[in-house]
C-alpha cells in the first residue's frame, strides 16, 4: 500500500472517529471508525515497506549509476 493511499485511508476516519466520540457522542460509530482504522493499520504494516528496487525500471540510468552497473 503506497504511503499517500493510506494516508488518505487513515485520515478520515481518525476524523470520523474523532466526530463519533466527541460530537455524536455514539459508542458504536466510535468502534466501527476505531476498527476501521485499526484494519487499514494492519493492511499497512502487514504489506510491509516498498523497497527502491520496487520503483526503478530495469534501464533507468540514475538506479544502474547509483548500483555501480556502467
Amino acid at each position: 500500500m503506497s504511503r499517500p493511499l493510506f494516508y488518505a485511508l487513515i485520515v478520515p476516519l481518525i476524523a470520523a472517529e474523532i466526530w463519533a466520540q466527541f460530537v455524536a457522542h455514539d459508542p458504536r460509530w466510535t468502534t466501527l471508525f476505531a476498527l476501521l482504522a485499526g484494519a487499514v493499520l494492519a493492511v499497512y504494516y502487514a504489506l510491509g515497506p516498498r523497497t527502491d528496487a520496487e520503483g526503478c525500471l530495469p534501464d533507468c540510468p540514475k538506479c544502474r549509476e547509483s548500483r555501480g552497473d556502467l
